[in-house]
């Protein structure tokens, strides 16, 4: 998924970037950053992005310009972020879903962030 079509999505779905952050290297991209003229061709063909975005509609995990996770939401979920496993949890009265969010490398900075983006989004819909 390009940024252009994530600003899109947020945009049109009323949402918000809850965490945006540059891809972990592969041992590949590490190779090539020791040869700098190869590097910034690489950089410049192969930059990848991690996402996690809250819209009034959906719940998406991108990691390395792919989504991993497409969650559809009704309105009614309560949506909760767990810092400790790291996990993303979606409530509503019949049943509960969650997805690790591992892959994304969560720091205890960025974990309040995602905390008070999520509150910040829940009293603006109300």
């Amino acid at each position: 998924m390009t940024k252009k079509e994530i600003d899109t999505l947020i945009k049109k779905e009323n949402g918000v970037i809850l965490l945006k952050k540059d891809s972990e290297e592969t041992f590949l991209e590490s190779f090539f950053g020791e040869l700098s003229v190869l590097t910034f061709v690489y950089f410049l063909i192969k930059r990848k992005i991690d996402y996690l975005i809250l819209t009034e509609q959906r719940v998406l995990f991108i990691i390395r310009n792919k989504i991993i996770e497409n969650r559809t939401l009704t309105g009614t979920e309560k949506v909760v972020y767990n810092g400790i496993k790291p996990s993303f949890e979606i409530n509503t009265s019949e049943q509960q879903y969650s997805f690790s969010l591992r892959k994304l490398r969560v720091s205890y900075e960025e974990s309040k962030l995602i905390r008070q983006r999520i509150s910040e989004f829940e009293n603006s819909k109300q």
